[in-house]
């Protein structure tokens, strides 16, 4: 527009908002009207077919732009500001022609169709049409935060569209599903904007959104949010709460088309009306302007809800042809129904199993009764009469011939639920229930290792989550020697999938040989000469001495291959033996490994090895980069352990802590003598500094203070920059934050005169100055204290000066905010800080400038929360 096109408008804008009980609201830099509809209604006598047409143009131009934003890679978007890469015109411009297009297709026809003769409700219809066009993920993607109003301004058009998407090989709307990325910056509002457009459409048209969302929820979304396909099509369905206009009748009619044409997820649907725990709901997205949600989605009657849930479980209880994971659900909620449907239940698994070949399946459904009904922590059933002697029989019809599938429950998990009757009344005795639990798991395993020998066991494997519970159990059953060795030798030529379980298997059953034994088993194996696998077997051996001594009678290439595989377990080392394998996993390249195995015993190790352990882990690159990476929690504790001890000089933990300070920077040791260093010697604090910021004068910096690996240089600067903004041991303060002012100007001008020579005057003031805002207030408790105002006051640099004003806005950390709340805090803070200009001013006039200009700076953050509050406001109305 011309720039006396804008006056022009802006003088109407100003004439308006002065009249009394204004149509229009101005904050800041916005405009807006008060109430759409009462606008629409009170502009529409004087609306021509020219304004209608240019306003479809105008929308048409606004919408169909493009996102600049998805030209970046992906994890790059939430900074789409900072690479310039944002529409020409704004999310708010946008929203608002969404919503008149709304307004437009619900009331423009009552309003122009008799004068104008215009079908204004086609054109919405149309324009939303080509702005979906051609249908592919990029143009969804541009349009997502549009497509609610889309929804609701053209329903059939936009239920059309997605309808022939899916219709599809590849459906465009499938981009939109992908699994939200982990972290703040996620990508979640990429289906968000269309699982709204569908949940507003739910409300008047249950049985095609239903349709549509069954469609979506087939697609695997694995992440943790909420807003899903699966759970939109439940909250239209709930049978206490269903977020849609349809009638009783129509869910119910509706239900049954989910359960026949979408059989998985009307399952689905069906069981989650059925739950008897803690129920809570996300409200739906509801139109803004449409009435087809008026007076619905705030819950139904007792009967209804019942009748409801009572179709549910009726569909569930005559599913055709159910499967073994099917029939399990039902008997999970076995104890939530009457005793007459719990019969039904074992008619229906009674009939499946006559006819069921599969003893896998079986041996599954097996599992989920015993969990479910018979299990002490979900025996809340109170089985009795004819419902146990079901639950009962049922349970032994379903017992395998097979040895593995029919004992391999014993072997699911480490520890096993105990029965429902099991000490029932008394204070559970978990060492009996253990105790109970070895013994069935003995005779299995020896039925099984009679029955089938190794297969028998490889297939136990294949379905264990405990493999070195089956190797501990097989142990005793294998007592020949040479079957052992056969055992061992099967066990190792595994590989593939099932190798790492079979180690396991391995480390199990060397376990519960006795020592003695073990060692000419470990002989024998080594026999064959071959190092690699004798390597191998010692690997899997017992982490101790013991096992070391054992490998001593071997070359080195065995004992190079033990220390360079093994996996150190954490176990109650001696001294003696942690020293060892602290020594011979350095000399192995495996720093990492030999901290993960010290980490709770950093007592038990000497000065200097632990000195050395803690350098190699910072340096050594020859580990994989995801093995065995120390926790911020044990490197701290290493540094407690270590700080103070004879043997251990200041400067060796300061270059220590300089080298682990991102995962000492919040941990509980920190970095003190890191800081001590910085507050005692200003060329420490140069040199830092040095390490964030380049020379301002062209000269070089000495050889020394050079770092020739880039990598490494951005490494340090990243830990310099952030250690300069987190220091708070400073300069002439003690530990009960007195401060002596001689030192601290000492401090400060040697700072001041060593920035000079190295060229970082500014910026060396300017974070000096950030150093000086961290100085806790006075006794007169006014921020800077007396102290720190002598100092600042003698320098007066008006860098210094923006850097304690940058320090002060930085220190305020987090700022949580009460929706509506606007400027309130930052009032506040300008009063406290004008405060304390006024009492700094009489002595400290430079002082009290800095001051004042913090206080300026919070009037001027309240009015713009203030007016950030308002436009919100105003906009979401």
């Amino acid at each position: 527009a011309r720039a006396e096109d804008d006056s022009e408008i802006e003088d109407n804008v100003v004439e308006l908002v002065n009249l009394p009980d204004s149509p229009l609201w101005a904050t800041a830099a916005c405009r807006g009207v008060v109430s759409r509809l009462d606008a629409l209604f009170g502009v529409a006598n004087f609306v021509t077919v020219l304004d209608l047409k240019n306003f479809f143009s105008v929308a048409e131009q606004v919408l169909s732009e493009p996102d600049p934003a998805l030209e970046l890679p992906e994890d790059e978007r939430w900074a789409a500001a900072l690479h310039h890469k944002v529409r020409d015109h704004s999310p708010a411009l946008r929203k608002g022609i969404g919503e008149t297009l709304v307004l437009l297709a619900v009331y423009a026809d009552d309003l122009f169709r008799k004068r104008l003769g215009l079908d204004v409700q086609a054109q919405v219809s149309s324009l939303v049409g080509r702005l979906l066009s051609p249908p592919t993920t990029e143009m969804l993607l541009s349009h997502v935060d549009d497509l609610p109003a889309y929804a609701e301004a053209a329903p059939g058009t936009f239920l059309e569209f997605i309808e022939d998407d899916l219709r599809k090989p590849e459906p465009a709307v499938f981009g939109l599903l992908e699994p939200v990325e982990s972290g703040p910056f996620g990508i979640g509002q990429r289906r968000t904007g269309l699982l709204w457009a569908l949940e507003v459409l739910g409300w008047k048209h249950l049985g095609r959104v239903s349709r549509i969302l069954a469609r979506l929820a087939t697609i695997p979304i694995d992440d943790n949010w909420v807003n899903k396909p699966i759970n939109s099509l439940a909250a239209l369905y709930r049978s206490w709460l269903p977020h849609t206009s349809a009638t009783l009748e129509e869910r119910l009619q509706s239900l049954q088309t989910l359960t026949e044409r979408s059989p998985d997820v009307g399952w689905q649907v069906c069981l989650a009306q059925l739950n008897a725990g803690t129920q809570f709901a996300f409200s739906s997205y509801r139109p803004r302007w449409r009435d087809d949600a008026s007076g619905a989605g705030y819950g139904v009657t007792e009967g209804e809800f019942e009748q409801f849930r009572r179709k549910s479980l009726d569909l569930a209880l005559a599913w055709p042809s159910p499967n073994h994971e099917q029939l399990g659900e039902l008997v999970q909620i076995l104890h939530i129904l009457p005793d007459d449907d719990r019969i039904k239940v074992w008619d229906r698994i009674d009939t499946w199993t006559a006819s069921e070949a599969d003893d896998k399946a079986k041996a599954a459904l097996r599992e989920q009764i015993r969990q479910y009904v018979f299990a002490r922590r979900n025996g809340q059933l109170d089985l009795s009469g004819e419902t146990l002697d079901r639950a009962r029989g049922t349970y032994e019809k379903l017992e395998s011939c097979d040895p593995v599938i029919r004992h391999r429950w014993l072997f699911s998990a480490t520890w096993i639920e105990p029965p429902a009757d099991e000490e029932e009344g008394q204070e559970f005795d978990h060492q009996a229930h253990q105790n109970s639990i070895d013994t069935l798991r003995d005779a299995a395993m020896k039925e099984i290792w009679e029955q089938r020998g190794f297969q028998g066991v490889i297939a136990l494997l294949a379905a264990s989550g405990a493999p070195y519970v089956v190797g501990k159990c097989l142990e005793p059953h294998i007592a020949d020697a040479q079957d052992q060795i056969d055992f061992l030798d099967q066990c190792l030529s595994i590989d593939g999938q099932l190798q790492a379980t079979a180690d396991f298997c391995v480390r199990g059953f060397l376990q519960a040989i006795g020592d003695d034994t073990r060692g000419a088993l470990l002989a024998s194996i080594a026999e064959g000469g071959n190092p690699v696998r004798t390597a191998r077997v010692y690997s899997l051996t017992p982490f101790h001495s013991l096992t070391w001594r054992l490998l001593d009678r071997h070359g080195n290439d065995v004992r190079d291959r033990y220390w360079g595989q093994v996996a150190p377990e954490w176990n109650r080392f001696t001294e003696a033996e942690l020293t060892e394998l602290v020594a011979r996993l350095l000399e192995a390249g495996r720093p990492r490994a030999a901290f993960s195995a010290a980490h709770l015993d950093w007592r038990k190790i000497e000065t200097s090895q632990l000195k050395r352990l803690l350098l190699e882990v910072c340096s050594s690159d020859a580990e994989p980069s995801d093995d065995y990476i120390p926790r911020a929690h044990d490197i701290s504790n290493a540094f407690d352990e270590l700080d103070g001890r004879n043997g251990v000089s200041r400067d060796e933990m300061v270059q220590l802590e300089f080298m682990y300070f991102r995962p000492l920077d919040h941990s509980r040791h920190g970095v003190p003598n890191l800081e001590r260093r910085i507050a005692e010697s200003p060329i420490d604090f140069v040199r830092i500094l040095a390490l964030v910021v380049g020379r301002d004068d062209g000269v070089q910096d000495p050889p020394e203070w050079h770092i020739e690996d880039p990598e490494k240089q951005s490494e340090l600067g990243a830990s310099a920059y952030r250690l300069l903004e987190r220091i708070s041991l400073l300069p002439g303060i003690n530990d009960e934050s007195i401060v002596d002012v001689k030192s601290l100007q000492q401090w400060v001008s040697d700072a001041r005169r060593l920035c000079l020579k190295y060229g970082r005057a500014r910026v060396g003031d300017e974070y000096i100055g950030r150093l000086l805002s961290r100085v806790p207030g006075g006794d007169d408790g006014v921020q800077p204290s007396l102290a720190v105002s002598k100092v600042l006051e003698a320098i007066g640099s008006a860098d210094i000066r923006s850097g304690f004003v940058l320090g002060t806005h930085n220190g305020r950390g987090v700022v949580m905010r009460a929706v509506g709340e606007g400027g309130h805090q930052e009032r506040e803070l300008a009063t406290r800080y004008r405060s304390w200009a006024q009492q700094r001013s009489p002595r400290y006039p430079f002082v009290a400038s800095i001051l004042e200009d913090i206080a300026a700076y919070y009037e001027h953050q309240a009015q713009w929360e203030d007016d950030r509050s308002r436009i919100e406001q105003r906009l979401g109305n």
